[in-house]
């Protein structure tokens, strides 16, 4: 009796041991600082924007150690359900302070472990504050997206301004030319 409930403990743990599991889990920074992500690094502060084929839009307001002259850029984002494959939920118009991964094409990826946080919050604040010390002011971008204000109006107040003042001397000519054969 004894033997066999060895033989069932043992062949328990053979099983518990050797079955299939799946791991789900995605590591974050073990340092969350920028400084510890290297000299290279780019921050970014800015606001997410509608997806793209390679990506989402990212409305940059500043960025520091980073050639980005224009605004918006695409970032990668590793967008899904949080499953434990590092991806996670994205949403337009989301505020953050970000340091992406560079990929060896230049182009920039972010996933659930890319250091990031709102920039009113308390990491986002100390994300802000350790890259303007390492890298300076940062540069803010120009802005290439077309301002959804902006219309054609000033433009067509223009020309029509113009085309009433060639219509009122186009009649008075006229007027003149009537009375002068007139008389």
């Amino acid at each position: 009796m004894k033997a066999r409930a060895s033989f069932v403990a043992v062949a328990a743990l053979l099983a518990i041991l050797l079955a299939p599991t799946s791991a789900l889990a995605c590591s974050g920074v073990m340092d969350p600082t920028i400084a510890a992500l290297g000299p290279e690094q780019v921050v970014l502060l800015g606001v997410t924007g509608d997806k793209v084929p390679t990506g989402r839009l990212f409305h940059v307001q500043r960025a520091w150690n980073g050639d980005v002259p224009t605004s918006p850029i695409v970032i990668a984002f590793q967008e899904g359900e949080p499953v434990g494959d590092c991806s996670y939920p994205v949403t337009s118009g989301t505020r953050l302070v970000i340091a992406p991964e560079r990929a060896p094409d230049g182009s920039l990826t972010a996933n659930l472990a890319t250091l990031q946080a709102n920039p009113l919050s308390e990491d986002g604040q100390a994300y802000l504050a350790e890259a303007e010390q390492l890298f300076g002011q940062g540069t803010v971008p120009v802005d290439t997206t077309p301002d959804a204000g902006a219309s054609g109006w000033p433009a067509l107040i223009a020309i029509t301004a113009f085309g009433a003042a060639a219509i009122a001397a186009g009649l008075i000519l006229w007027k003149r030319r009537w009375a002068t054969a007139d008389s």
